[in-house]
């Protein structure tokens, strides 16, 4: 019998238990420690007592896997591994952890939880891979004193899925710096290594200085004077836009535009989508996606589509995502 644990140490902490491929136990660590969106730091974690790692004491695990959304430096995944590896039941057995396959590990999480022998995974979140441009600001002498090194994130990705392949079909990267953005972009043209990012054969690449999905609706969050995570209320908020309410009319106002403006994005990348592959069947993953007002209007806008929404959009799906990754597509 096959004994693997998937383990999100993003934001959104969660443990994932498969036994010969079956989902048995889930639990995200929050559930624990009542601190919501929790996810392990380098500085305390190694003090800290995983609750949920006490639900597995009595199991030897076959394979660990690993996920994450790319902190600033290696190092400190490494540590935050360790330190969890120390409360596990595993002697000297493989382990799987790559920082750079966030959006996948997204992908094969939805794809696990739909009926689909096919599909297209549409994956948004705040922010997934993330590089840095220390080289390319060597160039530039005010940045690179200061120790400004700005990163560009995966913002959202293509996908094709089937049970024995995953193709990723395109990526979107983000940066608010023009500039830094440009050289990347002529670098990128040219076939020339984008400093980690190498040319993807046959994927579609979009660099733009443009704020896109998650990432944008966490600035509209900010300009309304909501705290971290709290993209429900602004979608809820949004609701009330036409309706009699005391409310504040310029949070009402920034609520709307926020939905208008992120739906259009995401229909467009659905009808990107269907540039790629004929296939009818989209599963909708990444943190954007728990936006169930805007997920319904995608329903409506393309009736002859059949969509699914991963059930743990957000990180802590990962730690499913990653198991799937690891058994299907990456052995």
């Amino acid at each position: 019998m096959s004994k693997i644990l998937g383990i999100n140490i993003s934001h959104d902490c969660a443990f994932a238990y498969f036994e010969d491929g079956i989902l048995k136990e889930f639990y995200e660590e929050s559930r624990f420690n009542k601190i919501k969106h929790w996810g392990p730091t380098a500085e305390i974690d190694n003090i800290y007592e995983y609750k949920a790692l006490k639900k597995f004491k009595d199991i030897e695990f076959d394979v660990i896997c690993f996920s994450s959304w790319g902190r600033d430096h290696l190092i400190l995944e490494h540590l935050i591994i360790r330190h969890i590896l120390t409360q596990i039941n595993y002697k000297n057995k493989p382990m799987y952890f790559d920082v750079l396959q966030h959006h996948i590990h997204h992908a094969t999480g939805g794809y696990y939880f739909s009926n689909f022998k096919e599909a297209l995974v549409l994956v948004c979140d705040g922010g997934g891979e993330k590089y840095d441009f220390k080289k390319i600001d060597r160039n530039d002498a005010w940045s690179y004193e200061r120790g400004i090194f700005p990163t560009f994130k995966v913002m959202e990705s293509i996908f094709y899925i089937n049970n024995k392949n995953i193709k990723e079909l395109y990526k979107c990267f983000s940066d608010n710096h023009d500039n830094v953005m440009k050289k990347v972009n002529k670098n990128y043209k040219n076939q020339e290594d984008v400093y980690g990012l190498h040319p993807i054969k046959d994927t579609d690449i979009r660099f733009t200085d443009k704020l896109v999905g998650g990432f944008k609706y966490q600035n509209y969050c900010e300009a309304a004077g909501f705290p971290a995570h709290s993209e429900g209320q602004l979608m809820g908020l949004a609701a009330y836009k036409n309706k009699k309410t005391d409310l504040n009319k310029k949070m009402l106002n920034i609520a709307h535009e926020a939905q208008k403006e992120t739906l259009k994005e995401r229909i467009q990348l659905v009808e990107k989508a269907m540039t790629y592959s004929n296939c009818k069947n989209i599963i909708l993953s990444g943190g954007y996606h728990l936006n169930c007002a805007n997920n319904f209007k995608l329903v409506k806008h393309f009736p002859n589509l059949n969509f699914f929404v991963d059930p743990i959009p957000y990180d802590a799906g990962c730690a499913v995502g990653v198991v799937k990754y690891y058994e299907n597509y990456f052995r």
